[in-house]
C-alpha cells in the first residue's frame, strides 16, 4: 500500500490551471477596488418595500 502525503491545499488556496497572477497589477488593482465600492453600495441599500411584503408572505406560507 502506497502512503499518500496530505499536503494538499484547500480547493480555495489552489491556483487555477493556467492562472496568470495578477497581484500587483495595478490595473486590476482599480477593478477590485471599484467592484468592492460597488459590492459595498449595494449592500448598504435598503430592502424594497415590495420584496419585504414577498418574505413576509412566504414565512407565513411556510409556517
Amino acid at each position: 500500500m502506497t502512503k499518500q502525503k496530505n499536503d494538499k491545499k484547500p480547493v480555495n488556496e489552489r491556483p487555477l490551471k493556467n492562472e496568470t497572477n495578477f497581484a500587483g497589477n495595478p490595473l486590476s488593482d482599480k477593478i477590485g477596488n471599484s467592484l468592492k465600492r460597488m459590492y459595498d453600495d449595494v449592500v448598504n441599500q435598503p430592502v424594497p418595500d415590495d420584496f419585504l411584503k414577498l418574505l413576509i408572505e412566504a414565512d407565513k406560507k411556510q409556517g
